[in-house]
């Protein structure tokens, strides 16, 4: 395990491991780096891997933060690390800030990876997949007057009734109680980020390989938007678990780390 300070003044703790092309995961909202547990076990093989915690969560610093500034401290981070053309697999508030670094430095990029992510997560007149930003506001109260409780009741809400009946999900259900919980004032801050981001203008931009992953039964990312991103982005692959939520790569580790070591192997062979 490492630790960086970034220049935004926050001190980073990741971990490097494996070798071959670079691939970075990034987690999402109210988890930490541990959540990739299957898929770094898997791709160490092949790959150099880096996961990190975001700010508040694991044992990342806090401090107010934009998504902007988030971005250029993981670039910061990639550049000390050696992380050149890098694969990039980001996770619901992940592929968002995958996405933001993209804008910032189009060039390192090799491939992304979205996993039950979309370029803006607050439904809107224009764009009607996202959550209710009412619904946004109201999660943000209900963590704020019953945390960290809240935090379970959501993360177990991420999941369908069928992967909550699995008996995959009382080892998850134990793994999640042994790391932790992340800082509320850093969920809180963070929920604001994501209702209010918009980076659907950015994804005419993308010029690499593209792949959307994810459960049909994700109401975070709803199956609807992606005849939306599809449009957007006409490159872009797309490969649905049946009968899971928001995270396919945790209920369904070795079938979603075979997708993206699919994907991430033609990649190679386009470059």
């Amino acid at each position: 395990m490492h630790y960086l300070e970034a220049p935004s003044g926050i001190r980073w703790h990741y971990r490097l491991d494996g070798e071959g092309d670079r691939l970075l995961f990034l987690h999402g909202w109210g988890v930490d780096r541990s959540i990739w547990q299957q898929q770094e076990k898997h791709f160490i093989r092949t790959h150099r891997v880096l996961t990190l915690d975001l700010p508040g969560h694991g044992k990342t610093s806090w401090q107010k933060i934009s998504l902007g500034e988030m971005a250029q401290d993981i670039l910061f981070l990639l550049a000390y690390a050696g992380f050149d053309k890098i694969s990039v697999v980001g996770s619901s508030f992940g592929g968002l800030l995958a996405l933001k670094m993209m804008t910032l430095d189009p060039a390192k990029f090799r491939s992304l990876i979205f996993v039950g992510s979309q370029p803006k997560f607050a439904r809107s007149a224009d764009y009607p997949f996202g959550l209710e930003s009412g619904r946004i506001r109201q999660l943000a109260r209900q963590l704020d007057a019953n945390y960290p409780s809240m935090v379970d009741i959501f993360f177990r809400s991420l999941f369908t009734k069928e992967e909550r009946a699995s008996r995959r999900f009382k080892w998850i259900q134990r793994f999640r109680r042994g790391g932790g919980y992340p800082r509320k004032d850093a969920l809180l801050e963070l929920l604001d980020v994501l209702r209010d981001e918009d980076l659907r203008g950015h994804l005419a931009a993308l010029n690499v390989p593209v792949q959307f992953i994810n459960g049909t039964q994700d109401y975070i990312c709803p199956r609807d938007a992606f005849s939306y991103l599809k449009e957007r982005v006409p490159q872009a692959r797309v490969e649905w678990f049946e009968q899971c939520g928001h995270y396919p790569f945790i209920s369904k580790p070795r079938e979603f780390n075979r997708v993206l070591e699919d994907f991430l192997q033609q990649g190679m062979r386009k470059n």
